[in-house]
């Protein structure tokens, strides 16, 4: 992952868009029982040419080839199932956006390889910290109906050591101030935690532990990287390069 990101595109937009192809397979299978037909088929050959568009034409061309995507996602299972249309159109919209904004930052030409190991290793110190200090401390939990496991104090953590990394990493001459970096390691931290929360709502939504078994002892790749899948998405947005 950091030899793709420090090489850029096209190793690292190769990688990112084989993971967001995995990651669509798992979200269709979760809200298929375990089922890829044609219609996930289809919505991973979409997302695809969403994201070629992107790479190819223009970012904003891709996210209309998104919005349409999730759109025909909705109206495919209307009349069967409106709840599952509801969580492809997500799904699609989710994965591809961050299949369109990783590459897009790390393209950025004067900071974007930078930026982009920032973030990549703020979401690593965030489920570090969480892991670490949610056991070690305990205490009330997150959100129990969707995610049991998490806690308050394992949100804190996270935040700290994601705050901790950006002030580590951040902290050079003529970089942003600390409070600066200090608020992006806590919205790194929050979004990355907000990632986590929509794959944990889809999960239990349907009733699996891990959305595949794709990485033994640790579930599918989506279960690895939705804490990625908010905040590259998020920057992009925020600085205006969409």
């Amino acid at each position: 992952m950091l030899a793709a990101v420090y090489f850029g595109n096209p190793w690292f937009e190769s990688l990112v868009t084989l993971a967001a192809a995995v990651m669509m397979w798992e979200w269709i299978r979760v809200c298929s029982n375990g089922e890829f037909g044609l219609q996930g088929l289809g919505l991973v050959a979409g997302l695809l040419i969403a994201v070629a568009a992107g790479h190819l034409f223009d970012y904003r061309a891709a996210l209309a080839a998104l919005a349409a995507l999730g759109c025909v996602a909705v109206l495919s299972s209307w009349r069967s199932d409106r709840t599952r249309g509801l969580f492809l159109a997500l799904g699609v919209l989710l994965v591809g956006m961050f299949a369109i904004a990783f590459p897009y930052l790390r393209d950025e030409p004067s900071f974007g390889r930078y930026l982009t190991i920032w973030l990549v290793c703020g979401v690593w110190a965030t489920d570090i910290g969480a892991y670490i200090i949610g056991k070690t401390v305990g205490g009330p939990k997150l959100a129990p109906r969707i995610s049991p496991n998490k806690t308050w104090a394992g949100l804190a953590g996270g935040v700290a050591f994601a705050s901790i990394w950006s002030i580590a990493w951040l902290s050079v001459p003529g970089g942003p101030q600390i409070y600066w970096t200090v608020a992006g390691g806590v919205a790194i931290a929050l979004l990355a935690q907000g990632g986590d929360l929509s794959v944990s709502v889809l999960k239990r939504r349907y009733g699996v532990k891990d959305t595949s078994g794709l990485i033994p002892g640790h579930g599918g790749l989506l279960d690895r990287l939705d804490g990625m899948l908010l905040p590259a998405v998020s920057i992009v947005l925020v600085n205006g390069w969409l």
